[in-house]
Order: C-alpha cells, then structure tokens, then sequence
C-alpha cells in the first residue's frame, strides 16, 4: 500500500516527471554546461546588458583562504567598479549552502572618490577532474544566475554609504536582482548561446534547448506553495508571543493551512530553515521578488534578453 505523498518526495518525482516527459538524457545535457562556459556566457551578457565585463585577476600571497577560490575584477571601459572572490568548489568544512555576502560596501568617500565593493560568490561545486571540467546541472546552473545576480547588484550599485548598498538594501527588494537572473538562465535565446560541449565544442540542438526550458516549469506550482508556506512560518515565529503551541505543532498548524502536503508527524524542518535567522520576519520578500522581476522582466528583456537598453 502505498504511503501519503510527502514534501520530500516532490524532487524525487520531479525528476522522473523529467524523465519520462521530456525524455532526456540530463547527464549527456549537463556535458554542454560546464562551469567555464557558464562565466563566458554570463560574461557576454553582462557586457550586453551593463557594458561591463569579468576579468580574472591574480591574488596575492594570503589573499584567499584556499587555493581554488579565483577573484573576478568587474570593470566598465574607463576603471574597475568591484571584485568578486568566487569560492565555487566544495571542500572539507566549508559550509554547504549556496550564498553571496559582502566583505566591503560601495560608498562614497570624504575626498570624493568612490570606495569599490567587495564581495564573495560561494558555490558547492564538484572540483574539476582530470577527465571532465566541474559540469553544472539545471539547478546549479541556476543558482550560479541567482548568486551572480546578488554580486552584480553590489558592484553596480552606487551608494552614499555602505549599510544600504548592494544586498544591504531593504530585504524587499535585496531578491529582485538574483530573482530577475534566473529568468536569463531559463531562457531559450540565452541557453542557445550559453551550451558548448566541453569536448567537442558542439551546440545543443534547439530542441533540446526548448526541452530544457520546459523541464525547469515542471511543478512550479508546487514550488510557489512551498514558498508560500515557508513565508508564513517566517511570520508565525517572528509575530505575537507565546505561540498557540509548541514551535513543531504551530508549524504543522500552518502547514495544514498553508499547504496541499500534509505535516509528517516527528519532523521538524524549521530546525534546518536558516533563513528564519538571516530573514527574520522577512522571508515574504522572495514571493515579492518574483513579482517584482516577473514585471521588469516582461517590460524590459522579454523580447530581447541582451537588450542593453532596457
């Protein structure tokens, strides 16, 4: 007899949903998205888009706190606006998740000049081998969009002081950016150009681009309800004490309320929810973002995504 569906069995049939539906072999895909074709492609389209361009730098004795971490210097056609340390590869005791922080905010300085932003990229990428270059699959390839969009946001931006620059932001609007990106990643004309296999140098059939693109809507509305559930957890918690409840019965009262998938009696997924630390109160602003970026998204790149004059 089969079990209720449960939240962790959305991946598992998401990727068969994948399989079955579109029929398409992911791990002969993911041969054309390597990691150095991605920065290429995202190069090309920041050159579009801002006129600026990513050029790799050599760092200095004791720059870096390990020796794949790479550093980016970002510049437009007069001077460098930032850099970018990419820490992309996964090792022992490096935090697993992926993320984009500051080490120094944009501002301006007494003298006049500008103070250049700082910041850091960081990936759990597989390290490339001596057979293959490190290969992204669909969602790491767009997590590699999102966390660019966060660090292009710092480098572009230009502020008076540096608690509001970049990501420091208010939190309603710190996602738009990142959010905004993975439109490009899902896009058809940029996958068309951003695919080369890292052997042959071949493209991917536009077919099997389009196959691509549709594979990443597959249970978008399921994804969208999560959203939603993890919002209202982020409000429970941060609203009106005491709570009705003990935190794990509270959570499973608004799971029931908030989402189509029942709460698995003994589960606690809020003790792994780190974003109820860092977005205390303010998790709602991804379901904005995606607003947000949906309307510049259509009114700006919809029908040209390396349209620079939007």
């Amino acid at each position: 007899m089969a079990s209720p569906l449960a939240m962790w069995d959305v991946p598992y049939l998401s990727g068969q949903a994948r399989g079955l539906w579109f029929r398409m072999d992911m791990e002969t895909v993911c041969e054309y998205f390597s990691l150095g074709v991605a920065m290429e492609g995202l190069n090309e389209l920041f050159q579009s888009l801002y006129g600026v361009e990513l050029v790799v730098e050599e760092t200095r004795e004791g720059e870096v706190w390990a020796q794949d971490v790479f550093k980016l210097a970002v510049k437009d056609s007069t001077q460098v606006l930032g850099h970018i340390y990419c820490d992309f590869f996964r090792r022992p005791d490096k935090p697993i998740q992926d993320c984009h922080f500051t080490i120094r905010g944009g501002r301006e300085k007494n003298d006049g000049t500008y103070q250049d932003p700082v910041v850091v990229l960081m990936l759990n990428l597989p390290p490339p081998g001596w057979r293959s270059p490190t290969l992204l699959v669909p969602s790491t390839f767009d997590n590699l969009f999102h966390e660019m969009g966060h660090a292009m946001h710092s480098m572009l931006g230009r502020t008076k002081y540096q608690h509001v620059t970049g990501t420091r932001c208010s939190t309603d609007f710190a996602e738009v950016p990142s959010t905004l990106m993975e439109y490009f990643a899902s896009d058809p004309r940029v996958l068309a150009r951003v695919n080369r296999h890292y052997k042959t140098g071949a493209k991917l059939p536009e077919q099997t681009i389009q196959k691509l693109c549709a594979t990443k809507k597959i249970f978008a509305a399921t994804e969208l309800q999560a959203q939603l559930f993890y919002s209202a957890a982020d409000q429970l918690y941060h609203s009106n004490l005491p709570l009705p409840g003990d935190i794990t019965s509270s959570l499973e009262e608004v799971q029931n309320k908030f989402h189509t998938l029942p709460y698995v009696p003994g589960t606690a997924y809020h003790l792994r929810f780190s974003h109820l630390v860092g977005y205390g109160a303010r998790y709602y602003s991804y379901l904005m973002a995606r607003s947000v970026a949906s309307a510049i998204w259509q009114y700006s790149f919809q029908e040209n995504p390396y349209c620079g004059e939007a």
